[in-house]
């Protein structure tokens, strides 16, 4: 029996797209390690346990939406088992309610653990926001997915605050170094939100008013150039300022020229208009580039603050 509900449940929940604050958490939390020199282990484990449930909490809401108000069919189906479990039918509502309100409580209790250890009112504050932000992006009166200011609020709080926040912790301060790092994950989030929109260009006319609706869909996928060149100007200002090594610095513009320009834009900017499978093939690209760089940063962090910096 709980098998097979955790096997619906499982269709709902778009566990790959948890690592999308997960990863931006640990990566910022051992970033602060290696400035400060010391790793404070039981904070970054618990709010990488936050971020990441508050982001299926997210998911789910999108699913309930998706499902409520008949956004999706077989046409804008990307098949992947972890998505699309309600319009599939290979969920019932209940199941995502359960789910939705499981990770709600394993969230808001990790977040709270944070809080206990740290004693920040700072963290507190932005925890209840990202609580909030989590479950009206999709649900409530006026669930901001169906504005367009959904790619740069996710971007602000699911890639910049988690990452900005979990540096924080580590440091025991606000640092320069900090929030520029923070600007890194925030434009990769923005990066997939923007991938995900710009592929429902369509679909989503009559029932959502997304940026590339505001700015045109040729337009949705230029503004990414600018949005770009700023990410690659905060990373080589951090080692300017001596906050990254020369080697971090060029794995980091290793990374952004293999996933984010070889496998993903060089392609994706010579689109002229969407078609039906867009966002199967094109939505993971950002997520990759997300994965790499921060697994791949995070574990040179590690190495450094272990080896001393």
């Amino acid at each position: 029996m709980m098998k097979a509900f955790f096997r619906r449940a499982y269709t709902v929940m778009e566990v790959r797209t948890g690592f999308a604050t997960g990863l931006p958490i640990l990566s910022g939390g051992l970033f602060g390690a290696y400035l400060s020199g010391n790793l404070k282990l039981l904070p970054l484990l618990f709010f990488f346990i936050s971020g990441f449930s508050f982001n299926i909490v997210a998911n789910v809401a999108n699913e309930i939406r998706g499902y409520l108000k008949a956004e999706e069919d077989e046409s804008t189906f990307t098949y992947h088992k972890g998505s699309e479990g309600l319009v599939r039918g290979e969920a019932t509502l209940k199941d995502a309610w359960i789910v939705l309100a499981g990770f709600f409580l394993l969230a808001s209790g990790s977040g709270l653990m944070v809080v206990l250890l740290t004693r920040s009112l700072l963290v507190l504050m932005m925890g209840v926001i990202g609580a909030l932000a989590a479950v009206t992006y999709s649900l409530g009166p006026k669930p901001y997915i169906v504005y367009p200011i959904g790619e740069a609020v996710s971007g602000f709080l699911v890639g910049g605050v988690s990452s900005w926040i979990s540096t924080y912790l580590q440091v025991g301060h606000i640092t320069t170094e900090g929030t520029l790092y923070a600007v890194i994950p925030m434009i990769m989030t923005v990066f997939l939100m923007s991938t995900n929109n710009t592929s429902d260009y369509e679909k989503d006319k009559g029932s959502r008013v997304t940026l590339p609706h505001v700015i045109g869909f040729r337009n949705s996928i230029k503004i990414l150039i600018p949005e770009g060149i700023v990410m690659v100007v905060c990373w080589i200002s951090l080692y300017l300022l001596g906050g990254i090594t020369w080697w971090m610095m060029l794995t980091g513009l290793v990374i952004f020229y293999e996933y984010g320009y070889r496998r993903w834009y060089k392609d994706y900017y010579k689109i002229q208009e969407v078609y039906p499978t867009m966002g199967r093939e094109w939505g993971p690209r950002p997520l990759l580039l997300i994965y790499s760089f921060n697994l791949i940063l995070g574990i040179e962090f590690l190495i450094m603050r272990m080896v001393g910096r």
